[in-house]
């Protein structure tokens, strides 16, 4: 495909190098440097991070309570598990078994380690603590994203950038600690970027152990290594974080099974929840029979494989890790059981990482950011019709949201163009029979 042809769409040539544009003719070599611009870009996710605080006002400064929290768009998982689960016992009250969360294990114990952390306080105050604290945590993971986004791609320093200045940070950062595994599935792609196999096996165990879909990233990476003739670094990879997940898996049952098979009585129960395509039924008054939202999660699963199969297999150039891996994560999470708020900040870095442009990325968010307000709106009918949004309006915005997940596959699809060619190889002496190359 010739190159005007790609989607790619950096920023005018006049503007910074910071975010996006070319440095002049005349400046000096140093200053065209990773190591002077990369700074300048991890302090730019201030902006997005200090939006988001600011977000949370309201129910910082009058609690996380009641639909007051919907009608002002501050809802948060993180106080509300904090209020609801005990997470005020920490890590002891954890392990014993005494707190109780959906999370997969990594998460869990993370919040619970955090809640530990919170002074003794009155209700509210310790709340705001919680929060402060996961506020903390949250930028930091931020903050090593987008290092690690930037040393992976050290030529497309605007991909570094996009990811700092996402706005998606102001709609859903706080909502989960979901940035942590995103972070390490990241960090994971730059150690296997650097050769080093084992110890992206470990930081893709310890995300596994945070969220199942880091499973087809696991899966992603085997497909991605066939055409990049490094199968055996991606097998080891994949077997070190299986074999890690696993390992620790199995000490946690030791103290408590819950802590374990919680999460997987909790998904496989799970009825069509807010942001699927399942729900709409449920909205237009004919909901689905139970079991079908795990069962179609099921196919969604074959469906995702078989998506990052034919990314690997039919892109112009060899696709990427984080190529793959961002075209299969959308199918997952589309067929999900639920399709919450944050899961954009499943697909999104992932698909920055991939190549997508600043229009794809900032129309992608504007879709995000109204479903996160037709949801809030949508919850608070329950209580006040008048006020809140019908189930109909949802259920148009719900589809709505479905397409413009469609629309970023499509945009992921083109990224392999911008990937350098292959190198050629040598042509063999005259009178040699080139070697057949070995079967994967």
């Amino acid at each position: 495909m010739p190159r005007e042809w790609s989607v790619r769409d950096l920023l005018p040539e006049d503007a910074s190098a910071v975010v996006g544009g070319p440095l002049g003719r005349r400046a000096a070599p140093r200053e065209r440097g990773l190591p002077r611009l990369l700074p300048l870009v991890v302090v730019l996710l201030l902006l997005p991070m200090s939006a988001a605080v600011l977000r949370q006002g309201h129910c910082m400064a009058n609690g996380w309570n009641g639909d007051d929290q919907f009608w002002r768009g501050c809802f948060s998982d993180l106080p509300a598990q904090y209020q609801l689960a005990g997470l005020e016992r920490g890590l002891p009250g954890w392990v014993a078994g005494e707190v109780r969360l959906d999370q997969m294990p990594l998460l869990s114990g993370l919040m619970s380690a955090v809640g530990g952390l919170v002074p003794e306080a009155g209700w509210l105050d310790a709340t705001r603590w919680y929060v402060v604290l996961w506020t903390v945590v949250i930028a930091a993971c931020l903050a090593l994203a987008v290092r690690c986004v930037a040393l992976i791609r050290p030529q497309r320093l605007d991909l570094a950038t996009q990811l700092a200045l996402s706005p998606i940070h102001v709609v859903a950062a706080l909502l989960s600690p979901d940035l942590v595994v995103v972070t390490l599935v990241l960090a994971a792609m730059l150690a296997d970027a650097r050769r080093r196999p084992t110890l992206a096996g470990v930081l893709l165990g310890l995300a596994l152990l945070g969220h199942a879909w880091v499973g087809l990233v696991a899966i992603a990476l085997v497909i991605a290594a066939r055409r990049l003739d490094r199968v055996p670094e991606a097998v080891r990879t994949v077997a070190v974080a299986f074999a890690t997940a696993l390992g620790i898996a199995v000490v946690l049952t030791f103290a408590s099974t819950d802590i374990v098979t919680q999460p997987l009585m909790t998904w496989w129960g799970e009825k069509p929840g807010y942001g699927s395509v399942l729900l709409i039924p449920e909205l237009a008054g004919h909901p689905l029979p139970d079991r079908v939202a795990p069962l179609f999660a099921l196919v969604g699963w074959a469906g995702a494989i078989w998506a990052a199969v034919l990314m690997a297999r039919r892109a112009w150039r060899p696709a990427t890790w984080a190529q793959v891996g961002a075209f299969a994560l959308p199918v997952l999470a589309l067929t999900g059981p639920s399709v919450p708020v944050q899961a954009a900040l499943w697909v999104l870095p992932l698909a920055i990482l991939a190549g997508v442009s600043w229009r794809t990325h900032l129309g992608f968010v504007a879709v995000e950011a109204v479903h996160a307000t037709a949801l809030w709106l949508h919850i608070g009918a329950a209580s006040d019709p008048d006020k809140g949004l019908p189930p109909a309006w949802y259920a148009v915005i719900v589809l709505g949201r479905a397409i413009a997940w469609c629309f970023l596959l499509w945009s992921i699809w083109y990224t392999p163009v911008d990937n350098p060619a292959p190198r050629p190889q040598p042509l063999p002496p005259r009178g040699v029979r080139p070697q057949e190359p070995a079967a994967l």
